[in-house]
């Protein structure tokens, strides 16, 4: 604006009407700026979905825990070519901005160069009929080039703020957006569970265009005792679970913490009065002290709350074999070329290692009310599966548990039997009610108790 301001004062004791034209093409070329900026803009937000399939495609590519079937499956080239496409449909988002840049970018170049170059001629002309002197037309020049100069250079940077601002729009839209839960201004204290957790009524769908995953759930996990959820695949089981971790509402209907209602509680706190094992756990890229520890932050140092864990999951032993014990790092993406044989750069555990992981977390979190084991042993082998529910029962003592699984024998210990089908409740009691029953529970144990009996000749 300095530069603008000095040479348009030059310029207009020299000639007002050309300094009119020169400030005058300087619009378009601030409009033109604008306008592609917003191009340039709108182009990111659209190729946005475009590159993170790129980076999905690129990081299965580069998973050790696809590697076993990209391999047998030899779908490694079919990945990498619908990754390059990707790039390819990115690549040409953005180069048809940069060509509709470019021609707009020549067109701004010749209206400069017309103005500058008539100006230029009409001074020359001027100076040889004796009204400018060689010294007028030399700062005729140089003023016409400097305030083009600088219009150019002001309509770029107006241009990318007004890109940043636009693209800035997008982040605030992220960040400003609303909870997925609503959140009580003043929440209620949760308190101490002594009665129960009742389900009142309780209907779910994901979202309107969705088909209703629980209808009408009605039942209670009573203090103390132990609560098993049966059914086929589909069935809510999981879906529950999830309302009873306030992950989402319900649509229709309450869930109560010996009475109070869980969506006048902060989240946070439900939480932690709640442990968990889910049958898709996780697998943490750190040291097995800290796998384990990531169930109560509060005790992640506490070497002794630890190994306590540890052992009541079955898997201390296996963790005191390794080459730095609980401070093993249980990942291998970390090392480099130069030690990549070294063991203590890192250790990956079997399939059922990390599922006993996973328990040890849940068990680190005994002072909790709740606890929740969505399919503990769906990994195990038969003498692990046997172990883990021994300790299990043991756990769960005169605690209030939720017991979820397909093996039919691993819940029959229930206090209470609940049987989900279609997201309905069709049969309640416990194991030897629901035999006596002859119904869906029935039906299922039969079938599952079959694969074990002898098949005659």
């Amino acid at each position: 604006m300095l530069t603008i301001c000095g040479f348009v004062g030059s310029l207009f004791l020299l000639s007002p009407v050309m300094t009119v034209l020169v400030l005058l093409a300087g619009i378009p070329t601030l409009v033109a700026q604008t306008v592609l900026s917003r191009q340039r803009a709108r182009m990111f937000w659209d190729i946005g979905p475009v590159e993170r399939r790129e980076i999905f495609y690129g990081q299965l590519l580069t998973d050790v825990a696809a590697a076993k079937e990209i391999r047998a499956f030899g779908i490694g080239a079919f990945l990498r070519d619908r990754m390059s496409a990707q790039r390819h449909t990115a690549n040409l988002a953005k180069r048809e901005v940069d060509r509709r840049e470019v021609r707009v970018q020549t067109g701004l170049s010749l209206l400069a160069a017309v103005v500058s170059g008539g100006g230029l001629v009409w001074a020359v002309l001027s100076a040889g009929r004796g009204g400018f002197t060689i010294g007028d037309v030399t700062v005729f020049a140089a003023a016409v080039t400097g305030v083009q100069s600088a219009l150019a250079t002001l309509a770029a940077e107006v241009a990318r703020a007004h890109q940043a601002l636009l693209m800035f729009g997008h982040y605030l839209a992220v960040i400003t957006a609303g909870p997925d839960l609503s959140v009580a201004a003043a929440s209620v204290a949760l308190p101490p569970l002594r009665n129960g957790i009742e389900l009142r009524d309780v209907w779910f769908r994901y979202s309107d265009d969705h088909p209703w995953v629980l209808r009408g759930i009605s039942l209670t996990v009573p203090h103390g005792k132990a609560l098993g959820l049966v059914g086929l695949n589909g069935a809510g089981k999981s879906t529950l679970v999830k309302l009873l971790c306030r992950l989402y509402d319900p649509t229709r209907g309450t869930i109560l913490w010996d009475g109070v209602d869980i969506r006048a509680v902060d989240p946070a706190e439900l939480r932690r009065r709640i442990s968990a094992v889910f049958q898709d756990y996780m697998d943490y890229d750190m040291t097995a002290a800290e796998n384990i520890g990531l169930g109560d932050l509060s005790l992640l140092r506490d070497r002794g709350r630890v190994r306590a864990a540890a052992e009541r999951a079955g898997v201390h032993d296996r963790i005191t074999e390794l080459p730095e014990g609980y401070d093993t790092m249980l990942s291998r993406i970390f090392f480099t070329e130069s030690d990549k044989d070294d063991p203590g750069t890192g250790v990956v555990l079997s399939g059922g290692q990390w599922q006993r992981l996973a328990l040890a977390r849940a068990f680190l979190r005994d002072r909790c009310d709740l606890m929740i084991l969505d399919e503990p042993s769906a990994g195990l082998d038969a003498q692990a599966e046997h172990e883990i529910h021994a300790s299990l029962r043991e756990y769960r003592a005169g605690r209030t548990s939720l017991l979820i699984s397909h093996r039919l024998g691993a819940v029959r210990e229930a206090d209470e039997i609940v049987v989900l089908h279609d997201g309905q409740v069709v049969e309640r009691g416990d194991h030897d009610a629901l035999i006596r029953l002859g119904g869906e529970y029935a039906r299922l144990f039969t079938l599952q108790a079959s694969s074990y009996q002898a098949v005659a000749p």
